[in-house]
């Protein structure tokens, strides 16, 4: 049966009523959303949504002026709040317009939606009544890289290896320490990110690790440093006999970082003067170096002797292989004349012969500074530094404890003025590394203080602590150096002066650029403090300073070393507990 197609010209009735009915239905939607859209544009620029908030402040219906004086003045606690940055036990406190931050609050409003916009967040927002908005802010990226890098100099760090020290007798292991690092542009974003909701704010650090770890010192201590101090090692010489105890062993006994491991080394010199009374059962007489002296103030020498001994190196060698031993501890050597290491005629060839550098400061003479400050001077007076040798003012000078003589006094910690053990000793680090400064030597480590006095030359000074900070020169001569120092010997409330002078021979006339100063920083708001521990401290203001060391030869400039250090300002503290007592050290 066949079927006549459709024509396909020809709609169906029911299916065009359909259409129409959905176009007239979306023309009305569009007319009705259209209308809400314009209702809501109009609405828009006069006044803000009814909710709005900006960082919690209720700006809703008010217009862009009233929420632009609203904003300001209930953001004004939160925007002048002092920010404290923190990295590792340094902190560092700036206000936010010194750190470049700042809320522009028109901005803030226009962002909110206080103009007219066709903007469909705008328009959402003001048929819904509204939302929470954050504050636009602005920010001065070299403001903040400057407090950055002002955090990195307090607080970054170099890695420490792993260490093994022999310490009265035991072999102490000293764990190893990562580095850490401030990264500046994170740290910067980190506050950036934080003003207004917080007030510290801890810095991105990055840590190092030591290349020494722990169990590669552990594994020195198991294998070399327990079984070496464990028992004496007995060695002949001929027909005798004699003991190196243990004491002797560790006497002399060092671990060196030699290609990221710790390498023993047992000083031949140490060990033979530490064995010096176990040999006299043996009939010799001990070699005598000569040695420098001052005589109506200028250097003379002591002459040498020679001497009949055990060869340095050879006692160290039989010492070294046996006390590695569980059993077996012993040895041989053999007695043969001895010359001094360090001869009449060497001292005569040092070059130690006319003033290379001498520098003198003046102090208040309050007692711990004429004690600690003379007593410096004469352990420094003396020294002899032979050519390529590393002079420590640490290793010189020793812990400073009541017991070595030294007393507790001014010093700096964490930016604050308190009172430490052996306080005062850097009036004699200072006028040292000038000395050495314009004697041309070569400068290894110092570091200024965190702030500035104006005793000291600015910039050109140098602080001590025996835990952290040490001073250290090299004589890259070919001559060498004997330092002489005194104090004018003061009386307590008068004026101390304490000079070093530099003995050896001329090779540059050394002068210093005067001081360049720059970004200076103000020190931030007073802190009252009411705790039972307070010393008050004035304010001082911060700032960058740069010089140069100027070698000259035969009257021409041949050599300039640049030099700059930045000190922190200091924020002022007001004690306000009337039974405060001052931060003083525990003696």
């Amino acid at each position: 049966m066949s079927q006549t197609p459709a024509n396909p010209g020809t709609a169906d009735p029911a299916r065009r009523r359909r259409g129409r009915i959905i176009a007239i239905l979306a023309g009305a939607v569009v007319v009705v959303l259209g209308g809400a859209y314009g209702i809501a544009y109009a609405l828009s620029g006069n006044t803000l949504a009814p909710n709005a908030t900006i960082e919690g402040v209720a700006v809703g219906g008010l217009t862009a002026d009233q929420a632009v004086a609203k904003l300001d003045a209930e953001l004004a606690e939160r925007v002048q709040a002092p920010i404290t940055l923190t990295a590792a036990d340094q902190t560092l406190t700036r206000t936010p317009a010194e750190l470049g931050l700042a809320v522009d609050a028109a901005a803030s409003v226009r962002a909110a939606g206080a103009e007219k916009s066709f903007n469909p967040v705008t328009i959402w927002d003001n048929l819904t009544g509204g939302r929470a908005h954050e504050a636009v802010l602005t920010r001065d990226d070299a403001a903040l890289q400057a407090a950055a890098d002002e955090l990195g100099q307090l607080a970054d760090s170099d890695p420490v290896n792993a260490m093994l020290v022999i310490n009265q007798g035991e072999a102490v292991l000293n764990e190893a320490v990562p580095g850490r690092s401030v990264d500046r542009a994170a740290t910067a974003d980190a506050v950036a990110a934080a003003f207004l909701d917080a007030t510290e704010v801890p810095a991105v650090v990055t840590e190092t690790p030591a290349e020494i770890t722990t169990d590669e010192a552990r594994k020195a201590l198991d294998e070399v440093a327990t079984p070496a101090l464990s028992a004496p090692v007995t060695l002949t010489a001929g027909q005798k006999s004699f003991e190196i105890t243990p004491a002797m062993i560790g006497a002399a006994l060092t671990f060196e970082e030699a290609e990221g491991d710790l390498k023993p080394v047992l000083d031949p010199a140490v060990l033979a003067e530490k064995a010096a009374p176990a040999l006299e059962d043996l009939g010799v007489k001990k070699p005598q170096d000569a040695r420098f002296t001052f005589t109506d103030g200028t250097p003379s020498i002591v002459p040498s002797q020679d001497g009949t001994g055990i060869a340095p190196e050879e006692l160290a060698a039989q010492v070294s292989q046996a006390m590695v031993k569980a059993s077996g501890r012993t040895g041989s050597v053999t007695i043969a004349p001895l010359k001094a290491s360090f001869t009449t005629e060497m001292a005569e060839k040092a070059g130690v012969k006319e003033i290379t550098g001498e520098f003198t400061t003046h102090f208040p003479a309050t007692a711990y500074r004429v004690n600690n400050i003379g007593k410096s001077a004469g352990l420094i007076n003396g020294v002899y530094v032979k050519p390529g040798e590393t002079f420590s003012l640490n290793t010189v000078l020793g812990p400073r404890t009541l017991a070595r003589g030294w007393m507790a006094g001014g010093a700096i910690d964490g930016g604050r003025v308190v009172e430490r053990m052996g306080g005062g000793i850097s009036q004699t680090t200072t006028t040292l590394f000038n000395a050495i400064f314009f004697a041309g030597l070569e400068d290894v480590y110092h570091k200024p203080h965190s702030l500035y006095f104006s005793r000291y030359p600015m910039g050109r000074e140098a602080t001590l602590d025996y835990h952290s900070v040490d001073m250290k020169f090299r004589n890259n001569t070919d001559h060498g150096v004997l330092l002489q120092a005194f104090t004018n010997d003061p009386k307590v409330g008068g004026r101390g002066s304490v000079t070093v002078r530099v003995w050896s021979t001329k090779i540059y006339d050394v002068k210093a650029s005067d001081p360049v100063r720059s970004a200076f920083r103000a020190p931030g708001a007073a802190i009252r403090n009411n705790s039972a521990v307070c010393s008050p401290q004035s304010a001082m203001t911060g700032f960058r300073v740069d010089y140069n060391r100027l070698f000259y030869k035969n009257g021409e400039l041949v050599k300039t070393e640049p030099f700059h250090w930045t000190y922190n300002s200091l924020t002022p503290v007001i004690c306000t507990n009337p039974n405060a007592r001052a931060d003083r050290i525990e003696r």
